[in-house]
């Protein structure tokens, strides 16, 4: 059976989680106080991002740009990049952040973004407010970029799912459809899937290319 390994990217391949960089600098509104509702149930991630983001009444592209030039990837993720290449593993970012940050980012770490699919949202400035575009028609989750539709599609196509990610837009396509699970320490992922058989906590990406590397064997 293939397998697809399917990939958060903020908080997990990356040190610090972007979208929360650029509001905590760029607004000071209190956006934090809309996650509250979204770990509690009360509205999904896109119905959020969109309260959030029009929370910034003002910026620029040199100023988005110079947040997310400060963001670091994990160190441990350029091995196992290369080791995915390697070993010709799909490998796919889900992300409900954007891609214009997405690519940068890789880029200014000096990995190709085109070598891999990455499905995220993206955003525009129209009279120097952010105008976001969702990569996915709304759906019954409430999702910014409904990461389930993602994960199914490979699940109907044969593939095996290996997930791995950290916060709260993860954790319905891991839980309902993924065949192993990595999520990060102490982060929402590993605490609303506590006791699930096939959750495996991480570190960095070296614990899971150790992992995956004795199960492939």
């Amino acid at each position: 059976m293939p397998i697809a390994i399917c990939c958060d990217f903020d908080g997990t391949i990356t040190l610090m989680d972007t979208g929360k960089a650029l509001l905590s600098n760029l607004t000071k509104e209190d956006w934090q106080a809309v996650d509250k509702f979204v770990i509690n149930g009360q509205i999904g991630t896109r119905e959020a991002l969109i309260k959030q983001w029009g929370m910034i009444e003002h910026t620029t592209w040199e100023e988005i740009f110079t947040i997310v030039d400060m963001i670091k990837i994990d160190p441990s993720f350029y091995d196992f990049y290369n080791w995915v290449i390697q070993k010709n593993l799909k490998f796919i970012i889900l992300s409900d952040g954007f891609h214009k940050y997405i690519n940068r980012i890789l880029e200014d770490h000096e990995i190709k973004a085109k070598s891999f699919d990455i499905l995220a949202n993206d955003v525009d400035l129209v009279d120097n407010r952010l105008k976001l575009s969702f990569n996915t028609p709304e759906c019954d989750h409430g999702c910014a970029n409904c990461k389930y539709s993602h994960v199914l599609k490979l699940k109907n196509e044969g593939y095996k799912i290996i997930y791995i990610g950290d916060g709260l837009s993860d954790i319905l396509p891991a839980a309902e459809l993924a065949d192993i699970i990595y999520a990060k320490k102490n982060e929402d992922l590993a605490n609303k899937l506590e006791g699930d058989c096939r959750l495996q906590i991480f570190d960095n990406f070296s614990d899971i290319q150790g992992d995956i590397e004795k199960r492939l064997s």
